[in-house]
């Protein structure tokens, strides 16, 4: 009898197991994500990597590495492509956006230009254009709720700005209660390795700037600090773009 109930219950146990198997497939179904390349057969080219969730809601846009030497961005929107499981929504993502770049430990790209002055580029220019020019028209394509342009801080030098960690803004409108939520989350311990403080203004040829001013889309730049261990980081940024997947619904 004993033996019965034992070979009973095993069998209501893995019964369960199955019902939340079939369940958890159903609620998140298998999301393998695509890769579109850019500027593709050129120096420049790099892969958009598109991660469907299968289910509706908004866009979020990331972009790591537009300048190739800064390891944390494109390291964390690397991660993001390979980790992510949405519940809701499109996750973009392009990194290392400046490919060539990454690969050579350069802030620049093959024909020696800074692809974040660039925007919104040129179809008929170099490949460094070109790539700028597809990104730019990726993200219109996209409509996302917001865009997330990863990058690293240097320390402070002459005639160079001191940002810290912190992230860089032309616009709040329409994310007011994101851009808030960050903020105090970081300044009360809750998120991220420390405080991070805000700025506005980015420069001209940026995506930040053009984006926001000819698109009208918000773009959130997150800068963090050099000095820190790469994985804390890496650590961060992918805190701040967590912390907005699920400020969304889509985690």
């Amino acid at each position: 009898m004993e033996l019965y109930q034992s070979r009973k219950a095993r069998f209501c146990l893995l019964a369960v197991a199955v019902i939340l198997a079939v369940l958890a497939f159903a609620l998140y179904p298998v999301q393998k994500p695509t890769c579109k390349k850019l500027a593709e057969g050129t120096a420049a080219e790099t892969c958009l990597t598109v991660l469907e969730s299968g289910q509706p809601g908004p866009a979020v846009f990331v972009i790591g590495g537009v300048h190739g030497d800064e390891t944390a961005g494109w390291t964390a929107a690397n991660r993001l492509a390979k980790e992510t499981k949405l519940s809701s929504g499109t996750l973009y993502i392009v990194s290392p956006a400046n490919a060539w770049g990454a690969t050579h430990s350069n802030r620049l790209t093959a024909e020696n230009r800074d692809l974040n002055r660039l925007f919104p580029g040129g179809l008929d220019g170099d490949s460094s254009e070109r790539l700028a020019a597809e990104l730019f028209s990726e993200i219109e394509q996209a409509n996302p709720a917001v865009v997330f342009d990863l990058h690293e801080s240097l320390p402070k030098r002459a005639n160079r700005d001191d940002l810290g960690s912190s992230i860089i803004f032309d616009s709040i409108d329409g994310i007011e209660d994101l851009i808030l939520g960050m903020l105090l989350e970081t300044q009360s311990g809750g998120l991220c390795s420390g405080p991070f403080t805000c700025y506005t203004g980015a420069p001209i040829g940026s995506i930040n700037r053009i984006v926001n001013d000819t698109l009208d889309l918000r773009v959130i730049t997150v800068e963090t600090f050099r000095e820190d261990a790469l994985e804390t980081r890496v650590q961060d940024h992918l805190d701040l773009v967590h912390y907005a997947l699920k400020y969304y619904d889509m985690e």
